[in-house]
């Protein structure tokens, strides 16, 4: 049988130790190339199954004329698809990112466990959305933002929006956690596919991305559940 092909993979960050370990760490993916700067990682990013992106690069004393944030994550996402690895947890921000183009996120501070799976994900070319973007998705969708939710999905995305537990939330709607997770799934997807064709500028500020999402300034300001 033959042997299954590894994702291939550029890396983009900022830090040695990130770059010179991650082949490493995760040895499911094929890392073609690993770059401290953005202008460095473009030449092999159209070659790449996806691009793993540290949000915030490290440019030195300027950053006049330097891609990062999301002025990067649109540059990279016309040539390959895109997962940010970052810590950052402010929903604006990250759906900002998405808006630009990236279709995952997976945090440094996981577990290996937790963010291969989520590298593999994305490589495959589905959305991987982190917890603190529950909150968005459950206001966006009592606006009418996200396309054709099913009932059983609105009652799982306000229950895990609470934070209730997939245990509690499942054995509360007779669903198995797997099928409760599902139904998590498909609402993310759509709410990354809003995002992706919602129209915001790269550079949009927090007071434009709440307009375009049809948000009141301050409704995030405590769902953040992580």
């Amino acid at each position: 049988m033959p042997r299954e092909r590894r994702p291939r993979v550029v890396v983009i960050d900022d830090e040695t130790q990130t770059r010179r370990t991650f082949a490493m760490a995760y040895p499911q993916l094929n890392v073609v190339g690993s770059y401290p700067s953005v202008e460095e990682g473009v030449s092999r990013s159209s070659d790449a199954d996806l691009v793993v992106l540290d949000l915030m690069l490290d440019t030195g004393a300027s950053t006049d004329g330097v891609l990062q944030g999301t002025a990067a994550v649109r540059r990279l996402s016309e040539l390959s698809k895109v997962c940010l690895y970052t810590d950052e947890r402010r929903p604006l921000v990250i759906a900002r990112c998405f808006a630009a183009g990236a279709l995952g996120l997976v945090r440094k501070s996981d577990s290996l466990e937790d963010n291969i799976a989520g590298f593999l994900k994305a490589a495959a070319g589905s959305p991987v959305v982190p917890r603190s973007m529950v909150g968005l998705a459950e206001l966006l969708a009592k606006r009418d933002r996200l396309p054709e939710l099913t009932e059983r999905q609105v009652q799982v995305l306000n229950a895990r929006a609470r934070g209730e537990s997939w245990r509690s939330l499942s054995r509360r709607l007779e669903i198995s956690p797997k099928t409760a997770y599902d139904h998590l799934e498909a609402v993310t997807a759509k709410m990354v596919w809003y995002l992706h064709n919602v129209g915001l500028d790269y550079d949009a500020s927090p007071a434009d991305i709440e307009r375009a999402l049809g948000l009141a300034p301050g409704d995030l300001d405590d769902r953040h559940l992580e």
